[in-house]
């Protein structure tokens, strides 16, 4: 037996056709984050606009190039269970050193700098909201999956100094970020550094940041902190008989400002 399942997201229609045991909802969940990620390459506004001029237009020839960021889209959705639970999984470490590295992010500022993140083996360690965006504008789940998933799935990112637009469709639909990506122990290229700016001139000042961050990390080896993260495992639970565990905090206070997560 085979499920069908369709999900209309303005001109665009998206169909699943499935043989597992997944839900009808699941399913059309993994059919919207499909979407998104077509939407975070191109924008809302961008794909209503074309279909509004040309109601046949194949919007293959704007994607062509994605399909690998697709597919390793509906790869992860297989195995990761942080599209399940809508959360973001976060590399293990103490909270000193996750704070002392915060710390070195939030001083390496420059204007229109909005986001910063530093990502290691796909996990989130830290995440900066700089104080000019609006504290009710927070970032989902979904459109940190879409981030980490778009430099996972491109060998480019590996080349050097990264510079390419990007939309969050959950924090705005209609606009870009520009994306400053770049791997902060090459040849290994586990640990990540995105800057998030407005302005698409900003090349030169987020690369300077990176710089700042080098230096700072490098002044208290920072990156040996996250190359020693041991992962949790099943024995360090203290239950007999325990094959496997999620762990996501079901309740998070607002003034918290963080991100669902999950271990």
């Amino acid at each position: 037996d085979h499920t069908v399942v369709f999900l209309q997201k303005g001109p665009l229609v998206f169909v699943s056709v499935s043989a597992t045991h997944q839900s009808e909802q699941q399913l059309r969940g993994e059919l919207l984050h499909v979407y998104h990620q077509i939407v975070s390459m191109l924008t809302q506004a961008s794909i209503t606009r074309i279909f509004e001029r040309r109601k046949n237009f194949d919007l293959r020839r704007l994607l062509f190039g994605s399909e690998k960021v697709l597919d390793g889209l509906l790869d992860t959705m297989d195995s990761d269970p942080s599209f399940m639970l809508s959360a973001v999984q976060c590399l293990p470490l103490p909270s000193s050193s996750r704070d002392a590295l915060s710390q070195i992010l939030q001083k390496a500022v420059t204007p229109n700098l909005v986001f910063s993140f530093l990502i290691a083996n796909n996990r989130l360690v830290s995440i900066i909201q700089e104080k000019t965006v609006l504290e009710d504008a927070r970032l989902k789940p979904s459109d940190l999956h879409l981030l980490f998933n778009l430099i996972r799935a491109s060998s480019a990112f590996q080349a050097g100094e990264i510079w390419t637009p990007i939309c969050l469709p959950l924090f705005n639909h209609d606009c870009y970020f520009y994306a400053y990506v770049a791997y902060l122990d090459p040849p290994k290229c586990t640990v990540c550094l995105v800057l998030l700016s407005t302005d698409k001139e900003a090349f030169y000042a987020m690369a300077e940041c990176k710089r700042k961050i080098e230096e700072a990390f490098a002044s208290q080896n920072a990156l040996q902190w996250v190359a020693n993260t041991q992962l949790y495992c099943v024995d360090d639970i203290g239950v007999a008989n325990l094959k496997h565990f999620l762990y996501k905090p079901s309740k998070m206070l607002d003034h918290h400002h963080q991100l669902p997560q999950f271990t």
